[in-house]
Order: C-alpha cells, then sequence, then structure tokens
C-alpha cells in the first residue's frame, strides 16, 4: 500500500510541476516564445523524470492504479523512454538548441500521452474502468489545451 502512495504523490507532483511552469512562464518570460520554452522545458523535466522514476521503481504498485495488473518490461521500456526525453532535454537546454528542439521534444510527450490516454479509454471501455482510465484522457486534454495557449502565440512571433 506504500507504493501507491507514492505514485500517488508522484502523479501530484508532475501536476504541481506543470503549475511551476506556467507561474515561471509568466514570472519569467517577458514574450510568447520566451513562455513556451520555460513552460516546455520545466513541465518536460516534471513529467519525463517523475514518470521515469514511478516506472523503474514503483512499476508494480503504478500498474495497479492503472488496472493493467503487474509491471513487465513493456512498462520497463516505456520508464527508459520517459528517462531519454529527460535526458535530451537537459542537453538541449545546455547547448540552447531553442524553440524548434523544446517544441519537438514537447510533441514527442504530448503525442506519447495522448495515445495512452486513448489506451486507457479502450482499456476501459474493454476490460474495467478504474479512475485513471477516466482521468488519464481528462487530464491530456487538460495539458493540450494549456500547451496550445503557449505554442499558439510563439509561433506567431517566428
Amino acid at each position: 500500500m506504500g507504493d501507491i502512495k507514492i505514485n500517488r504523490f508522484l502523479e501530484i507532483l508532475r501536476w504541481f510541476g506543470i503549475g511551476l511552469s506556467i507561474f515561471l512562464a509568466f514570472l519569467w518570460g517577458s514574450e510568447p516564445l520566451q513562455q513556451f520554452n520555460i513552460f516546455s522545458v520545466i513541465s518536460l523535466i516534471f513529467i519525463s523524470g517523475l514518470t521515469a522514476v514511478e516506472g523503474l521503481f514503483f512499476s508494480k504498485s503504478a500498474s495497479k492504479i492503472s488496472g493493467y495488473g503487474e509491471g513487465g518490461a513493456y512498462q520497463r521500456q516505456s520508464a527508459l523512454h520517459f528517462l531519454s526525453l529527460l535526458i535530451v532535454v537537459m542537453i538541449a537546454v545546455i547547448l540552447n538548441w531553442g524553440l524548434f528542439a523544446y517544441m519537438s521534444l514537447f510533441m514527442v510527450l504530448m503525442v506519447f500521452l495522448t495515445l495512452s490516454a486513448v489506451n486507457h479509454l479502450i482499456s476501459g471501455i474493454k476490460e474495467k474502468f478504474v479512475l485513471n482510465t477516466v482521468l488519464r484522457p481528462l487530464l491530456v486534454i487538460l495539458l493540450w489545451s494549456i500547451t496550445l495557449y503557449f505554442l499558439l502565440p510563439a509561433l506567431t512571433v517566428l
């Protein structure tokens, strides 16, 4: 039961990170391009980093929460995907690759999360609904809305 609490805490921490990225984007960014860069990098770090930790160290309880049974090799592989996103975004920041790198990495994250949300929904329809099968698609829609709020003005600047 302790690991499930850790998984729930990591989920809350991911959303805290998104909130923090929004706050810092407005605090530090004086133009849309800067705001998107700040939002995307900080969100990528929180989402990818915490999801990698969860998948590598708390996979069994994460699977239980999702309704998928025991964690396995595919879940570990998914965690490594998130870890690779984290590593590459850190390289992109250190080397100052800029908007197109951050946007590309963030779109990879968003497409993965969208496909994952669809998978959760389909699993819920076919097998059984748990909280995540309904919540995940709704939260991805919310994250897309936030992303577009920052991305569209940044693209008009180019």
